[in-house]
């Protein structure tokens, strides 16, 4: 696996672990801990959306 696709793969990861924590947060009722992270997740959402289609490894969603 070349590195690109290596890196992509976790940031996916990574994002999924912030959009499950953020969940969580919103579950347990702590909403401003969860706001908290919903800024970050939301960028990162962002510029993914922004890359070129050429960009964007399969894995990305």
């Amino acid at each position: 696996m070349d590195p690109y696709n290596a890196s992509a793969l976790k940031l996916q990861k990574n994002l999924l672990d912030l959009r499950l924590e953020r969940d969580r947060l919103r579950s347990e009722g702590k909403h401003k801990e969860a706001d908290v992270l919903a800024e970050p997740i939301a960028k990162i959402e962002a510029a993914i959306q922004q890359l070129p289609d050429s960009f964007k490894p399969v894995t990305l969603q």
